[in-house]
């Protein structure tokens, strides 16, 4: 039995990592159960970022795992291990997960306003952990990056401890940057402060049809 409700999305305005919610719906489809929230702090899989996982526990004391999180129309799935009954519940997602996405995305943006203010204009990103990279059309006058330029940058950003601006402009289009950096269109999750970026992220750079593609990586310890 597929549902049709708006979800409230708390993740576009908090960090937070767990909330209450009124579980409304729990399916099955394709082999897959399917929970749907009045609101949640899960943010759904996109072009941009991997859906968040984690777990749901009803009041009653009944859990399941989060398997993955995804937008259909304007309602957000949680797809579950298992099914759960209607009612008041608290949603808790998986902190390390969120926080590796969180600092992707946010390294993105860095990336997109160093390319912005050397003449590169930002025209895609992909902020999937092993496949983050931002790609650039030349403008009319460009510097030349390289990956020691872009880590000099980045380096500089982020030691400036930067906090996160994010903000509506008059289209109803939600705008994230830091400081005083440029502003850009974007729906995903981001960390609060430049600070919470690791020093040790691994920079390559390579031209694709004249586009300057920069490919970006956090090592994650063993």
């Amino acid at each position: 039995m597929a549902s049709s409700m708006a979800t409230q999305a708390l993740y576009l305005s908090t960090n937070q990592l767990y909330c209450e919610a009124e579980l409304l719906a729990c399916f099955q489809e394709d082999g897959q159960w399917i929970a749907v929230l009045d609101k949640t702090v899960f943010h759904p899989q996109d072009e941009g970022q991997p859906g968040d996982t984690g777990r749901i526990i009803t009041h009653c004391g009944e859990r399941a795992q989060v398997l993955h999180t995804r937008k259909v129309g304007n309602e957000i799935q949680h797809i579950l291990d298992h099914a759960l009954p209607t009612g008041m519940t608290t949603m808790a997602l998986d902190k390390e997960a969120r926080q590796l996405h969180s600092c992707l995305h946010s390294l993105g943006h860095l990336i997109g306003n160093i390319g912005l203010q050397n003449g590169w204009q930002p025209v895609r990103a992909n902020h999937w952990p092993e496949t983050c990279h931002v790609e650039f059309a030349p403008q009319a006058h460009v510097v030349e990056l390289d990956e020691q330029t872009i880590a000099q940058h980045l380096g500089r950003l982020i030691a400036a401890g930067l906090p996160v601006q994010i903000s509506t402009d008059q289209t109803g289009t939600r705008r994230v940057g830091f400081g005083e950096l440029t502003t850009l269109p974007c729906l995903g999750t981001h960390i609060s402060n430049t600070s919470e970026l690791p020093a040790d992220i691994r920079i390559s750079t390579q031209f694709q049809q004249g586009n300057l593609q920069v490919r970006y990586h956090i090592p994650v310890a063993a």
